[in-house]
């Protein structure tokens, strides 16, 4: 659901993203039915979905990496630990962030993600509990909702940050976990 709300809220802003999905756990499928079912009431499509496991060509490339938890985050930085300072938590790239503020028109997304990532606790592992959002793979319709909700707010944070009103379209690589 996240790389689908990203996307979406990243277009409505002008930024053509290449916004890719791929988990720390090897299966591969179609979205969930209810994942499906709850983006589609919001008019984003799913229903092609693939699922793929994370590589460290992935994370190599993405210009933004970002994890539902910790534990994708930590799974994210053992295929390439280099990329520690465009790795996050979903909630921590938004809460950090904040702080730094919106990206600069001259400033790349990555570097923007080190600014971003400068804000962490030394010698702490990204991200804190109150980041994270937890997987409903498993859970009803009515939680698949709710972890939709938080998400589309911290996507449409996200965008905003990433591409402040009046900031040129670009093109950029984000890989949500």
């Amino acid at each position: 659901m996240a790389m689908g709300l990203l996307a979406h809220h990243l277009e409505r802003r002008g930024m053509t993203a290449r916004v890719h999905s791929a988990g720390t756990i090897g299966w591969g499928g179609p979205a969930t039915a209810h994942a499906v079912e709850i983006l589609a009431a919001r008019g984003i499509d799913l229903s092609d979905h693939e699922s793929r496991r994370l590589s460290p060509a992935f994370v190599a490339e993405a210009d933004l990496v970002l994890g539902m938890t910790r534990d994708h985050v930590t799974g994210s930085l053992n295929h390439d630990p280099s990329a520690r300072d465009r790795t996050f938590v979903m909630g921590e790239v938004v809460r950090l962030g904040r702080k730094v503020g919106p990206r600069r028109p001259e400033q790349s997304v990555r570097d923007w993600c080190a600014e971003v990532a400068t804000l962490r606790l030394p010698n702490r592992p990204p991200g804190i509990g109150g980041d994270e959002i937890a997987d409903p793979v498993g859970e009803g319709l009515t939680v698949y909702q709710r972890t939709a909700d938080q998400l589309d707010r911290l996507c449409e944070e996200l965008a905003a940050l990433l591409l402040p009103d009046g900031s040129p379209a670009e093109t950029i690589d984000i890989d949500p976990v």
